[in-house]
């Protein structure tokens, strides 16, 4: 249940009308309610920037019929968004018992009052009706119980019938099994049986052969258990492995995973209950493999209209990322963490220690890079350049985008003579998305360049801060330590993933033929 009102009330001196947006929220449960009611708010200015890290007071009032029959104060300081909440019910009271609110009857509202340095000289913002009860309080009140109606009258029990005569004995029935040692019996017939496809020795288990290479495993083996144990071997095709389910241990757990050792291999991701890995995919190439190897490969395919190969989702920790990847760089003459062939798209911020582009160089395409450095700035910039050349008068009006003063504030801006000497000034700062040039002489080329810092509703929420302090685990450590000639322990890594001994994690496996 949701309910929105919007308060404004000019601050006299300060000359700030602070703009509230309450969001009411009936999180309880309708067996037993906690006695309170959320509220989230968002302060802003008059030219709607948030009242960032602000300490205010707040006077909270519930009316019934306009009458007041709970108040209470509390105090909220604004985060660097504007953004405070409020737990109506967990305050300071004023006047009247929370608890005792009768929900169910009479026309709710709620009335607030705000002192912006802290105190207790309350401006009123307003009276907003709840239209929205919370249920969940509302429930612990119910009406009375109706009276219990009379019992109706007991059923009677029925008859025993008669037990009914013994029928004859059927004649003996007659074994119709032919098979071969070792082989699992099937059906042949609706009283048949003979050889099914499944070949047991007494400790190995083969179908579609006599001479199986695995087992099949149920006890527990060094450092690795194992649900379920099935190998392939071929010399071309898909071989696959997989392992069954892994619980609790000390040591590295598997759900499902997949070994390949020379040919195509395939994982399916299952639960991890110790070493926290959804899905491990391991991939060795030989001299027969001239392509990649791949150890987890993602395809989706189909009629949907929105197909995703690979999805990752992380939340609810200190640290959450979706997707991480690292490369060791060993042997390696290029080395990603990741590598995309076509279009990304990022919705948020991207942070990077360098950022360049790529391209074949336009002389000699087929055998050198062409590398430049992006251009960088503590703002969030947007560079608007072009030539152009005033009239008989020394005058040029230079019309820019149509959108230019929706997106862009702090305008700065450079002119260049080119071919004579000449004087140059802006003579018209931007309106109406045009600036106008003015020069000493007529026709005079002048190549002109306009700077702005970007307003648009993104940018105004997530302004790009120059500087910040280090915090927990990234104090003291580097995110290139390399860089500083520092060893690898100063290096810092907001995921912390335990290194994988592959030839640990697979010798079991290879030594089990």
């Amino acid at each position: 249940m949701k309910h929105i009102t919007q308060f404004q009330q000019g601050l006299g001196v300060r000359s700030i009308i602070a703009l509230f947006t309450f969001m009411l929220l009936s999180a309880a449960t309708m067996a037993q309610a906690p006695q309170e009611f959320k509220y989230q708010a968002v302060a802003r200015d008059a030219a709607g920037s948030p009242l960032a890290s602000a300490n205010i007071a707040v006077k909270a009032s519930i009316l019934d019929n306009g009458t007041s029959v709970y108040s209470e104060r509390q105090t909220a300081t604004t985060n660097t968004f504007g953004l405070f909440n409020l737990s109506i019910g967990t305050g300071t009271v004023l006047s009247g018992t929370f608890n005792t609110i009768n929900w169910s009857t009479g026309n709710k509202s709620i009335k607030l009052e705000v002192d912006f340095s802290g105190g207790t000289n309350y401006v009123t913002m307003g009276t907003a009706p709840l239209e929205s009860v919370p249920y969940a309080l509302y429930s612990q009140n119910p009406g009375p119980t109706g009276p219990q109606g009379p019992q109706g009258p007991a059923g009677q029990n029925g008859q025993n019938g008669q037990n009914g005569a013994t029928g004859p004995q059927g004649p003996a029935g007659s074994a119709n099994i032919n098979g071969t040692t070792n082989y699992v019996v099937k059906f042949t017939g609706a009283t048949t049986g003979g050889n099914s496809q499944i070949f047991d020795n007494g400790t190995q288990v083969a179908i579609g052969t006599t001479t199986p290479l695995g087992t099949t495993q149920t006890d527990v083996r060094s450092h690795h258990r194992f649900g379920g144990y099935f190998n392939t071997d071929s010399a071309s095709g898909t071989a696959g492995a997989i392992r069954g389910e892994f619980v609790g241990g000390a040591y590295d757990g598997a759900g499902n995973e997949g070994l390949s050792v020379g040919h195509d291999g395939f994982g399916i991701g299952g639960f991890f209950a110790s070493n926290n890995v959804g899905t491990f995919g391991y991939a060795q190439g030989s001299t027969a493999i001239t392509t990649s190897t791949i150890g987890t490969y993602g395809l989706s395919v189909g009629a949907l209209s929105q197909r995703i190969g690979a999805y990752g989702e992380a939340d609810s920790g200190t640290v959450n990322v979706g997707v991480w990847g690292t490369t060791s760089g060993i042997a390696g003459a290029t080395n990603y963490a990741g590598y995309f062939s076509g279009d990304v798209n990022v919705t948020g911020t991207l942070s990077k220690a360098a950022g360049t582009f790529r391209i074949d160089h336009p002389q000699d395409p087929a055998n050198k890079y062409l590398i430049h450095s992006f251009v960088e700035s503590p703002d969030m910039m947007n560079v608007y350049n072009g030539n152009i050349t005033t009239d008989g008068n020394g005058d040029a009006n230079v019309e820019l985008p149509s959108y230019f003063e929706a997106e862009n504030i702090d305008f700065k801006y450079q002119l260049t003579v080119i071919g004579q000497f000449s004087q140059a000034i802006v003579a018209e700062k931007v309106s109406n998305n045009h600036f106008k040039i003015k020069t000493d002489k007529p026709n005079v080329e002048v190549s002109w360049q306009v700077t702005g810092v970007r307003n648009d509703a993104y940018a105004q929420k997530h302004r790009i801060i120059p500087v910040v302090m280090k915090e927990g685990d990234a104090k003291g450590k580097y995110l290139s330590a390399e860089s500083y000639g520092l060893s690898n322990e100063f290096q810092y890594s907001p995921v912390k993933i335990k290194p994988v001994n592959v030839q640990e994690h697979l010798t079991p496996l290879t030594q089990q033929k």
